[in-house]
C-alpha cells in the first residue's frame, strides 16, 4: 500500500508540474494470504467515486484541469487506479493556482497501520521531495512541516515547499489525511509571494466534510 500510495504522489506532482515524469514503475507485492483467517480478508472497496472535490466548493475562477492532462494521469494509473481524483486550476490576472487530489480506500487495518506510521516519520515529506526533485521542471527545497488550520481527519499532516518551475518562483503546499478507512491526498501549487485562493487547509477541511457525509458508513469507528 505504501509504494502504491507513493506512486499516486509522483503522478499528481507530475501532472501540476504540467508532466515531466516518465513512466513510473512500482510493484505492489503481493501479500500472502494463504493463512489469514476469513475473518481477516478484506471486503471489497466501496464507490468512493463522488468523494471530490468540485465547482461548488472552490472559490469563482476555478475550472477543470484540462481533459488531456486528466486522461494522461488516469492513463498513468492504470495498475494503480484511486478510488476518485480531481483537478482544478485558477489562472488569470488575479491568480495562478492548480489543486489536485485523490482518495483511497484501506482494505484492511495492517495498511491502516502503516499508512499512520509513515505519518508519524514524516515519510511522505521524503517521498515528496525525491518526486518534486525528480522533474527536470522540479528545484525545490525540503518540505517543512505545515499546521493544518482544522482538525482534519483523524490522522493528518501537510508539508510546504518552495521552488521554481519554468522559471518561475512557486509554493507547493500538500496535506495527507485518514478518516477512518477512506485516505485522501492533496496537493495545491500557486505562485510565490501570492495568496492562494484557497488554502490547502481549507481544501482539506471541505473535502473531509464531504467523506463524512457521503461515506457515514466508512467514517465512522468499527
Amino acid at each position: 500500500m505504501k509504494k502504491k500510495v507513493v506512486l499516486l504522489v509522483c503522478l499528481l506532482i507530475s501532472a501540476a508540474l504540467g508532466g515531466g515524469f516518465g513512466k513510473v514503475s512500482i510493484a505492489t507485492p503481493v501479500r500472502d494470504r494463504s493463512n489469514t483467517l476469513s475473518a481477516d480478508i478484506p471486503t471489497p472497496a466501496a464507490d468512493l467515486s463522488g468523494l471530490v472535490l468540485t465547482l461548488q466548493d472552490l472559490p469563482a475562477g476555478f475550472k477543470e484541469m484540462p481533459t488531456a492532462a486528466m486522461k494522461k494521469l488516469t492513463s498513468d494509473i492504470a495498475s494503480f487506479k484511486p478510488a476518485s481524483l480531481f483537478g482544478y486550476q485558477k489562472s488569470d490576472d488575479e491568480q495562478f493556482q492548480v489543486i489536485i487530489g485523490f482518495t483511497m480506500q484501506m482494505p484492511d487495518q495492517i495498511d491502516l497501520a502503516q499508512f499512520d506510521a509513515e505519518i508519524r516519520k514524516g515519510n511522505f515529506a521524503q517521498y515528496i521531495s525525491q518526486s518534486l526533485n525528480g522533474s527536470k521542471e522540479g528545484q525545490f527545497s525540503n518540505p517543512t512541516p505545515l499546521t493544518l488550520e482544522d482538525k482534519i481527519g483523524d490522522v493528518s499532516a501537510g508539508w510546504r515547499t518552495q521552488g521554481k518551475i519554468a522559471r518561475l518562483p512557486v509554493n507547493a503546499e500538500f496535506a495527507v489525511f485518514r478518516r477512518e478507512k477512506i485516505v485522501s491526498f492533496l496537493i495545491t501549487m500557486y505562485l510565490d509571494g501570492k495568496k492562494p485562493a484557497i488554502t490547502i487547509s481549507e481544501t482539506a477541511r471541505k473535502l473531509d466534510s464531504r467523506i463524512r457525509e457521503l461515506k457515514p458508513g466508512l467514517t465512522q469507528p468499527q
